[in-house]
């Protein structure tokens, strides 16, 4: 296949892709090669390149609790993970690869989404079929677009397929509010396009659900509380999703797919390399096969004493959320667990929404609107099943701060809690505390550096560098 190549540059590093074909999804090659227009051809290529599109959220979901729990109060790094020492302690730069790597991830599958949306009218294929990828499509690119904003603020918006490198270099960063409004848009196109429920194969691609359940999380970010309750009403009544009686049996393997899940990344262990990272990843160091198969555990995203302790008496998601390894006295959690026959090749899924998260935000959703006693509702069904008791009786800033602990405890090692923190606006003070508190206890805590700035990555020194227009976030060279 003859390709045209491309010097090496920032957000055209994923924008200008060539597209070859594999078993089930379609693989981009080499980023700095342009497409030959001789794909996309067929109803099958367009089956391919969905395919290829949910594959590449693997790889970005792989180290997402990276920059989605390690820098929170939920998870540190430790005398065996040193490479995360400065996403731990809050003393990133904008060389870190994980910040980079994250943003590059980012961008591939915005990239693959809008090649699949500028191509996808102009082939005949079946109606229903071809709403239902573009639909696909959408959801996808609002999820990485909902990430990078969160974590850079505004960022480069890119709606098409970029064919050329001066074209690349046009894109410079919009503000957050537009990415936003984009995302809202994409995600109210999905909700119109996709299926309520899928069956057999297509069981884990995203469905009306997630979309919704999406939007009614991008509205809670952006405090638009009164958009965000009706969304949410529609995901918790339609039937399609309910609280799993057991929270153990929610994470396992063989239910991985189950009635709590709206969305999670798919991952098979089948030797193909599509299998996860995260059992092996998340064992204590020195645990051997004792908890998993599959090489060495890393010991990565170790849970802090602070999360253990942040579980009430008689919680029953604690022995699941947190568990201590008798040996080292190592945190872990054991949502993750599997016995893979070699590294990177488990069969957990990565829970990117589920049914909790839903009914969390709908209770956030209604006390921030002023509906108070209307939130005990939700937040007390996820408590429920927890083997708590019940809450009532507090007023609208005591619910807050009980919403918040509920979902510290319910969604911790899922790579939540960083945006929680920013989206609450309690970063500085929770970490600030956290830094006072565990100073000569918890992993080299007196090190952190924790400070407002820090609410926005950098914007990776790659990008900069190799496209001087793009502006950097305060704070950092």
């Amino acid at each position: 296949m003859k390709t045209r190549k491309y010097k090496f540059i920032g957000i055209a590093l994923f924008m200008l892709c060539q597209h070859i074909g594999c078993k089930d999804f379609v693989d981009l090659k080499s980023p700095t090669v342009v497409n030959r227009d001789e794909f996309f051809k067929r109803q099958s290529d367009f089956t391919a390149a969905v395919n290829g599109l949910y594959s590449n959220l693997r790889s970005y979901y792989n180290g997402f609790y990276v920059v989605g729990e390690i820098p929170s109060d939920n998870t540190e790094a430790n005398g065996y993970t040193l490479g995360f020492a400065d996403m731990d302690q809050q003393t990133w730069l904008s060389n870190n690869s994980s910040i980079q790597g994250s943003w590059l991830s980012a961008y591939s599958a915005i990239a693959r989404a809008n090649i699949i949306l500028g191509r996808i009218d102009g082939v005949t294929m079946d109606a229903a079929l071809k709403e239902q990828y573009k639909a696909e499509a959408k959801f996808v690119r609002a999820l990485m677009y909902f990430n990078l904003t969160q974590f850079f603020g505004d960022v480069p918006l890119v709606l098409q397929e970029v064919k050329t490198e001066a074209e690349a270099y046009t894109y410079l960063r919009e503000t957050s509010d537009k990415i936003y409004a984009q995302i809202e848009t994409d995600l109210l196109d999905a909700i119109a396009g996709l299926p309520a429920t899928y069956t057999g194969a297509d069981i884990g691609r995203a469905a009306k659900g997630a979309a919704q359940g999406l939007l009614g999380k991008v509205y809670v970010t952006h405090k638009k509380f009164d958009k965000a309750i009706p969304v949410l009403e529609d995901v918790i009544g339609s039937g399609n999703y309910k609280l799993e009686d057991s929270y153990e049996g929610l994470f396992k393997v063989e239910n991985r797919n189950n009635k709590e899940m709206l969305f999670s990344v798919q991952y098979l262990g089948n030797g193909n390399g599509e299998g996860s990272n995260f059992c092996i990843t998340f064992a204590p160091f020195g645990s051997g096969t004792e908890i998993t198969t599959g090489g060495n555990p890393a010991g990565a995203n170790q849970g802090t004493l602070d999360l253990f302790n942040a579980f009430e008496a008689g919680d029953l998601r604690k022995s699941v959320a947190i568990a201590e390894y008798p040996l080292t006295k190592a945190l872990y959690t054991r949502k993750f667990m599997d016995r893979p026959i070699a590294a990177n090749e488990g069969n957990n899924n990565w829970p990117v929404l589920r049914y909790a998260d839903v009914l969390l935000l709908y209770a956030e959703a209604l006390n921030e609107n002023g509906a108070t006693d209307d939130a005990f509702g939700p937040l007390n069904e996820v408590r429920e099943r927890a083997d708590l008791g019940d809450l009532s009786g507090l007023d609208k800033i005591a619910l807050r701060a009980a919403i918040q602990q509920e979902r510290r405890v319910e969604l911790c090692f899922e790579g939540h809690r960083w945006f929680d923190l920013l989206r609450t606006g309690n970063m500085v003070s929770v970490m600030t505390a956290y830094k006072e508190k565990y100073k000569g206890i918890a992993y080299l805590v007196e090190y952190y550096d924790v400070n407002a700035n820090k609410a926005l990555f950098p914007v990776p020194f790659r990008e900069r560098n190799l496209n001087p227009n793009l502006t950097q976030n305060p704070g950092y060279n």
